[in-house]
């Protein structure tokens, strides 16, 4: 057995993130506190139209996972990053094993969860192909991957017939088969200020700033005039499948539709707001530690902005229950979204932005 020893963060719905936090505390010996490098790294808006895809009016509250996430945070936090994608099983589980072999743990994913034995709940019940652990090591007795996984304690294993079946991912725009990354921390890490004062005001930047028209303050402004449309243009099994992305991805823990849309019970509470609940408690706690007022009154309209995503939510759902007169608000109802977090994303800029 080969087994790298790391510090391990639990924390639910960090999947995508806890790897490199792990790693930097490894480096650093300094743990990042609950939330923020997940939030910093993911928040914002994109509104995407596509006729051929199941769902052709697509609304989430976040700028995306896997390499976006990197490159965004790559320089900020000081480490440089490699994505490998697509190819075979072998080669790919090959390589992942060379690694740990050099002393270096992998990040792999997305994962199938429907695939992964150490999850009970969704085991052979449920597709979740939304998920990612980091390899620590290799069992060649047992033939398994052994990793760590964002929302357990000890370190897990995988058997090979079944990294193979979870591994097997492809969904567009999101990841292909056999997807690994590798992290190599430079000599210069930066420090949880660091990371807070030059991060905000570069993810305020690409909210407000980005010229795609999909993403940010363009984004947003657009669905709000554009939402209207949606019962005009599309079939009505279109504009069911396009709500129910909108209710599924306002979820602040988790994609995943309200629990008034779902006939078993969730398991767990998600106020739906976009996680822009908790981020404005991230950055009040943030602002009273490093002395950054401006990060407190954004704070305070990320939580108004929040509030009205959850309103939002509502309508989908009484929308989707068959009340016909809900979604009419829907356009306000981003347009008032958009105001607010606009000015929320302003006061993450230094004041002589």
């Amino acid at each position: 057995m080969t087994q790298i020893l790391l510090p391990h963060k639990v924390l639910d719905y960090t999947c995508p993130i806890n790897g490199l936090e792990d790693q930097y505390e490894w480096k650093t010996g300094e743990r990042l506190p609950g939330y923020f490098l997940f939030d910093l790294g993911s928040i914002g808006f994109a509104y995407i139209r596509h006729k051929f895809a199941p769902a052709p009016r697509m609304i989430s509250w976040g700028n995306g996972m896997g390499k976006a996430l990197h490159e965004f945070l790559a320089d900020l936090i000081g480490y440089r990053w490699t994505c490998h994608e697509g190819g075979s099983f072998a080669a790919a589980w090959r390589a992942v094993r060379d690694q740990i072999r050099k002393g270096r743990p992998v990040i792999i994913g997305l994962l199938d969860m429907y695939h992964l034995p150490y999850l009970d709940k969704f085991y052979h019940r449920i597709h979740i192909p939304q998920h990612v652990v980091q390899v620590v090591g290799f069992d060649e007795d047992l033939d398994a991957a052994i990793i760590q996984d964002n929302s357990l304690a000890d370190i897990q294993r995988i058997p090979m017939a079944d990294l193979q079946a979870a591994w097997n991912v492809s969904l567009p725009g999101q990841g292909k088969p056999f997807t690994y990354y590798r992290i190599e921390f430079g000599k210069r890490i930066a420090t949880l200020r660091e990371i807070a004062v030059k991060g905000l005001p570069k993810r305020a930047k690409m909210y407000l700033r980005g010229t795609d028209g999909r993403q940010g303050s363009l984004g947003l402004r657009n669905a709000g005039r554009d939402v209207a449309n949606w019962k005009k243009e599309l079939t009505p099994r279109q504009f069911t499948a396009s709500l129910e992305f909108l209710a599924c991805f306002t979820g602040s823990k988790l994609p995943n539709l309200p629990q008034a849309l779902l006939p078993y019970p969730l398991g767990y509470e998600d106020s739906h707001r976009g996680a822009r609940d908790g981020f404005a408690g991230e950055l009040v706690e943030l602002a009273e530690q490093f002395e950054q007022p401006r990060w407190r009154q954004a704070a305070q309209e990320f939580q108004s902005g929040g509030e009205r995503i959850g309103a939002l939510t509502d309508i989908a759902v009484r929308t989707l229950q068959g009340d016909e007169q809900a979604f009419t608000r829907a356009g306000a109802l981003l347009e008032e979204i958009h105001r607010l977090e606009v000015r929320a994303f302003q006061c993450l800029l230094p004041a002589e932005e």
